[in-house]
């Protein structure tokens, strides 16, 4: 008896429902797509360029690592005109740096891009 009442109060009740406009443009986020576009290296430093697509307002953090230490955070950026640069000039020549951009706020740690640099050995006098 109850489950015939309820039917019917549903069927009361369905025409108060209606449909919902769904908007024009997607507002789900856009894929993430982060690469590297410029890398120049010399003994006075490294620069960096990230080209970030889909970062809607997200930060990141570039980590840098020096042979097998562990990897130490640099900056934080936000993303300018779908880019980001750095410049390390803390650079020692002759050694070997990796550095990589993580994701700030993400649920899980998400590490993107990785590359790796030799810095030249100044040359002899």
């Amino acid at each position: 008896m109850r489950s015939a009442l309820f039917a019917t109060l549903m069927l009361l009740a369905l025409p108060a429902c209606r449909a919902v406009n769904s908007p024009k443009e997607s507002t789900a986020l856009q894929p993430l797509s982060v690469s590297l576009v410029s890398m120049y290296v010399d003994v006075d430093g490294v620069n960096l360029v990230w080209s970030v697509k889909g970062a809607d307002g997200r930060q990141f953090e570039i980590m840098r690592q020096n042979r097998s230490e562990p990897w130490k955070h640099f900056a934080t950026r936000v993303p300018v005109n779908d880019m980001i640069a750095y410049q390390d000039a803390g650079v020692v020549p002759g050694q070997t740096y990796r550095y990589r951009l993580r994701i700030l706020g993400s649920a899980r740690d998400k590490f993107l891009n990785e590359v790796e640099v030799q810095v030249p050995i100044l040359p002899p006098d």
